[in-house]
Formats: structure tokens, C-alpha cells, sequence
């Protein structure tokens, strides 16, 4: 065995082969039992079948037999040897769990974790049986270091805090956030990506208050709401929003005195009905699809044209979408029905109001 020090167990079998009296049954069993021998892992089958042997003597047979202490100090001898491979073998896994760590850099993580979790899921005979145990030791000091390092880059990498700067706080804030409790207390600057977090909120809502002063208003005071509409929207002096002058897809914003919210029209307007049920949305190489219930689509005409249009919640999977609309060169929307379709290039309008209002709708999130 790999630590089982100890000389296997050789059971002597000095015994009186010929007892006055002794029945030939209870000789054989103790002839038996004499053959088992020295005590291995490969012993079970043979103290398996003498214990059989004892059990199916009769009870005066078994009276007469000079081997039994032999037996069971042969099963406590085979029961010790399995659990000491038992240990051995656990041990060796949580040794092979550190020693797939290898070099340390920042991606090892997982396999650090992983040894770690092995290592402290073991139970302490294993843990006394692990002999790489300083390893683990050393590599998660070594992780610690790196990530260190790295965090205090990542935050020096934010420099001067401009309302561009929310992609380097959002890294250096997402990585700061793995570390553990020891190792965040070792970054020198965490206090810098703290006031950077702060700063670009308070540039955030600084710049949303611009943003929504700009927009046009329209308030529910029935229902304690009020309703942002970017400067796209076209409306008509009775106060209604035009569906019918060109296609759009378009945000706009919702707030009641304990949240703000988005919402998002989808608008065909043509010559011809498409009667559309889904979309089809080509961002750059990006793509997205939504899909209706086509009676929640709003059909109108008048002067010889149709419109229609969905008003929808707007999901994080749209905003993902809409940044993405916002953000790229060129960007088509392809309204779907089942016999017809029409593809409409989205305005650099459109994508100025998407904008507008992702920024303020992400600036008054708490």
C-alpha cells in the first residue's frame, strides 16, 4: 500500500489438527480458515467463504472449532487494509485536483477553487494523507497576487471620469467583484473605483435631468404618471403621436414617483399592408427576432396609407438589442407576415432617440 507502513498481517494458524473427539465438519473448517493466509486486498472471497462455513455448521460442530479468533482477527486485518485504501485513493484525487493547477495566472481560478473545495470537502485522515497540501497553499497566494495587480490596473485604466468611462468602471467593478474578501482588501485603489462609480452616476443623472428636459412631456395625473418622448416623435396638435407618416422604432420613457421604466413602439407605415408578426432585426453582424400575438398589433389607415404598430415592455434582452441598433453603422428592421414583408433602415433620428433614453432610463435605475 502507498501509506500503509505496517507488515501485512500474517495470521498463524497454529492449530491441533486432530482433537479428540473433533468432527471431520468442524476439521475442515479450521483447515479452512488455516488457508487464508497471509492478509491481503485479494483475501475477501477467501474469509468471505470461511465465515460462510462457520455460519452453516451445526451448533455442536461449531463448538469444536480452534480457529475462530484467527477469522475474526483476519476480517479486522482485511477491513483495515480497505479502509487505508480507501483513504489513499481520496487522497490521491485531491492531489491530482492540485496538481491540474500547474503554473498560476489569472485564469486559474477554476482549478485553484476547485482544489481548494476538494481539499476542504475531505475528511481529516485525508487531508493528513495529502502531500501536495503546501502547493494549494502557494498557489492561492500566488492567484491572490495576480488579482491584485490586476485590479489595481484595471482601476488605474479609468483615468479622469467622463460619462464615457462606464465600460472601464463596469470592468474593473465586474473583476473587483470575484475576489475574495481578502484579496479586495489588498487592492491599494479600491477606494478610486468607488468614487469612480460615484462620479459617473451623479454625470449620469446630471446628464438624464438635460435629456428629459429636452423631451416632450406628457402627464397622467389620473394615474400619477408622466411620459418622455425624445425629440423624434412627431405628434399632432390634437396631441397624438403620428403613426402614419413613416416607419420608426422608438423609445420612450415612463415614471411614477418610485420608478422609471421603457417602453418601445415598433411602426410600419407604407402603401400596401404587410400585416407583420414578427421582426427581423440586422444590427451590424449582430441579429435579434421578436415575435407578437397579432391582435396585440394596432391596423389603421387613412389618405391612402396603413400603419402598424405594437407597444411593448421592454425586456433586458431589448436593451441589449436597442444599444446594439444605436450603436451600429447600419441597421434594418424587417417586418414579417406571412405572405409579405418590408425592410426599413433605421434613421440616424431613430437611433438618436434610442440613445437619449437608454441613457436616462439607465442613469435613474437605483
Amino acid at each position: 500500500m502507498k501509506r500503509f507502513t505496517a507488515a501485512m498481517l500474517a495470521i498463524a494458524m497454529l492449530l491441533a489438527l486432530a482433537g479428540c473427539g473433533k468432527s471431520e465438519a468442524a476439521k475442515a473448517v479450521d483447515d479452512q480458515i488455516a488457508a487464508i493466509g497471509e492478509i491481503t486486498l485479494d483475501s475477501e472471497s477467501a474469509i468471505t467463504a470461511a465465515e460462510e462455513a462457520v455460519a452453516a455448521l451445526a451448533d455442536e460442530d461449531r463448538e469444536q472449532l480452534e480457529n475462530t479468533a484467527a477469522l475474526d482477527e483476519a476480517r479486522a486485518a482485511y477491513d483495515e487494509l480497505v479502509h487505508a485504501a480507501e483513504l489513499d485513493a481520496a487522497a490521491s484525487e485531491v492531489e491530482d485536483a492540485i496538481a491540474a493547477i500547474g503554473s498560476v495566472t489569472l485564469e486559474s481560478g477554476d482549478a485553484v477553487k476547485a482544489a481548494r473545495s476538494a481539499f476542504d470537502a475531505a475528511d481529516a485522515e485525508v487531508q493528513a494523507l495529502v502531500e501536495n497540501a503546501a502547493e494549494l497553499d502557494a498557489a492561492e497566494a500566488a492567484l491572490s497576487e495576480l488579482q491584485v495587480a490586476e485590479a489595481e490596473r484595471l482601476i488605474s485604466a479609468i483615468g479622469e471620469v467622463t460619462l464615457d468611462s462606464g465600460a472601464l468602471i463596469d470592468d474593473a467593478q465586474n473583476f473587483f467583484d470575484t475576489l475574495s474578501a481578502d484579496t479586495a482588501a489588498a487592492v491599494s485603489n479600491a477606494s478610486v473605483l468607488e468614487d469612480a462609480a460615484a462620479q459617473l452616476k451623479s454625470l449620469r443623472q446630471a446628464k438624464a435631468d438635460e435629456l428629459l428636459s429636452t423631451m416632450k412631456l406628457e402627464e397622467d395625473i389620473v394615474r400619477g404618471m408622466r411620459f418622455y418622448y425624445p425629440s423624434g416623435w412627431k405628434f399632432y396638435s390634437n396631441g397624438s403621436w403620428a403613426a402614419d407618416l413613416t416607419c420608426f422604432i422608438r423609445p420612450y420613457l415612463g415614471q411614477d414617483d418610485t420608478h422609471t421604466w421603457l417602453r418601445l413602439i415598433y411602426n410600419y407605415t407604407g402603401d400596401s399592408w404587410v400585416f407583420f408578426k414578427s421582426l427581423i432585426i440586422a444590427a451590424d453582424d449582430e441579429r435579434f427576432t421578436k415575435s407578437f400575438n397579432y391582435f396585440d398589433i394596432v391596423h389603421d389607415n387613412g389618405g391612402g396609407d396603413v400603419w402598424e404598430y405594437i407597444d411593448t415592455e421592454v425586456s433586458d434582452s431589448d436593451i441589449e438589442m436597442l444599444w446594439a441598433i444605436a450603436n451600429s453603422e447600419q441597421a434594418i428592421i424587417r417586418f414579417q407576415g406571412d405572405d409579405y414583408s418590408y425592410d426599413y433602415t433605421v434613421s440616424d433620428s431613430d437611433k438618436q432617440d434610442i440613445r437619449d433614453c437608454l441613457t436616462v432610463y439607465e442613469a435613474l435605475q437605483p
